[in-house]
């Protein structure tokens, strides 16, 4: 006995289960490279979502040190610690006889200031 497709094909009897078997199987390939890529894409999702997390922590515990930086700062400047500058360092080094060449250099100030923080305190008492 013949079947016959609405398209109008007639197919033999025999024919039909293989034909079946083989959609079948095509049917079960395609779900199983479906469920393969959605796993695949689920891997990369997860890896991704890591990576933007650790970056994000990163900004956040570097956001951190820096707040708590400038806490200290600004903690030091509300009690006077404010730290020497170039020119109250090159004091102290005058003070101690270093000689206006070598404050400059260690200072990072110009000879002509240090020269000026020589005639200045050099001989001067403590001030």
């Amino acid at each position: 006995m013949a079947e016959t497709f609405p398209w109008g094909t007639k197919m033999s009897g025999t024919f039909f289960p293989y034909l079946m078997v083989v959609l079948w199987l095509m049917l079960a390939m395609a779900v199983a490279y479906v469920y393969w890529r959605v796993l695949r894409l689920e891997t990369k999702r997860d890896s991704l979502t890591t990576m933007y997390l650790d970056q994000q922590q990163q900004q956040i515990s570097a956001m951190q040190r820096d707040m708590s930086r400038l806490l200290s700062r600004m903690e030091q400047q509300a009690h006077g610690d404010v730290g020497l500058s170039p020119y109250n360092q090159a004091i102290e080094m005058i003070r101690q006889g270093l000689t206006a060449s070598e404050v400059a250099s260690r200072c990072g100030i110009s000879r002509s200031e240090a020269e000026l923080i020589v005639s200045l305190y050099r001989n001067s008492p403590t001030s």
